[in-house]
């Protein structure tokens, strides 16, 4: 079953509620100098208030961190700073031996290859089109393919033609 889309074209540019002054040039004259305001503004906000919000989040996380790691925890517990530290550690490990590992197996080697070239005969029988299509394919600037629902190729846009159907 093939699905068929309907759009529609607005004719009537009352209907799409756009701002004014989209269309008068004369409302947006001096871009650079509201692009300039633009910047200073953002500069001034970053050089007074965040390094107060960042004083602050140190802060408050800092509380609690300390409170979850250092007052609540037991030292036996699962979650004491001293195992927290280990599983760090012992992640970081894992990690340098995988990474060296593959430094050792890797290092010096280049395996990739060029892929093989296809011939045409070969690449119009996965398309399932003739060589003559395919030629066609290959030499056009724009190109724009129709498939069916059981994904066979139906129709050929190539630049400014209309669509070809496809001779299989």
């Amino acid at each position: 079953m093939t699905k068929v889309y309907k759009y529609y074209l607005i004719e009537d540019e009352s209907k799409l509620e756009l701002p004014e002054y989209i269309d008068q040039p004369e409302y947006v004259r001096n871009k650079s100098v509201g692009y300039s305001l633009q910047i200073v503004g953002w500069l001034v906000f970053m050089w007074l208030f965040m390094p107060v919000l960042t004083i602050f989040f140190w802060w408050f996380e800092s509380q609690t961190i300390y409170q979850q790691l250092v007052i609540q925890a037991q030292p036996d517990s699962q979650l004491s700073l001293m195992n927290i530290v280990v599983m760090i550690l012992g992640f970081i490990g894992v990690l340098l031996l995988w990474a060296t590992y593959n430094w050792v197996r890797f290092s010096g080697k280049d395996r990739r290859r060029n892929p093989v070239a296809v011939a045409l005969p070969q690449l119009a029988s996965s398309f399932k089109v003739n060589t003559a299509d395919i030629i066609n394919m290959q030499q056009a600037r724009n190109l724009t393919l129709y498939y069916n629902n059981k994904g066979l190729l139906e129709f050929v846009e190539t630049n400014h033609q209309l669509k070809k159907r496809i001779s299989a």
